[in-house]
């Protein structure tokens, strides 16, 4: 049966579920920047303490590079990991709800399928 022919209560469930998993993707696809950026983090923290307190570091900003003290670069570091880990949480958070509002959308997709004879019921 083409999609022109499903009726109208149907077409926009699978619309529903289809911006949910773009969302649900999307949501996922900053979820693995996000801890690759906190990994990042923790292997210069990991590096970092192997320096000398004096050790001179220089840090990119913009089109420019500036000397920054140890100290000063793992506080920023530190900060940077705060907000990160906020923002995974927050993530992960988000994903748990789509995917419960995927999975009862799709048995409301299939409920409705079976509704019009489309698919046999579960």
């Amino acid at each position: 049966m083409s999609e022109k022919t499903l009726p109208p209560e149907v077409q926009q469930l699978i619309i529903q579920y289809q911006t949910l998993r773009e969302h649900y993707a999307k949501i996922e696809a900053e979820l693995r920047i996000t801890e690759a950026e906190l990994n990042e983090i923790d292997n210069i923290m990991d590096t970092l303490k192997n320096l000398d307190e004096n050790a001179e570091l220089y840090k990119a900003t913009g089109h420019i590079i500036v000397k920054k003290t140890k100290s000063d670069v793992v506080k920023e570091l530190e900060e940077r990991k705060e907000l990160l880990v906020i923002k995974r949480d927050k993530y992960k958070k988000q994903l748990e709800f789509l995917s419960k509002q995927i999975n009862e959308l799709e048995n409301r997709l299939q409920d409705t399928l079976a509704k019009h004879g489309i698919i046999t019921s579960r």
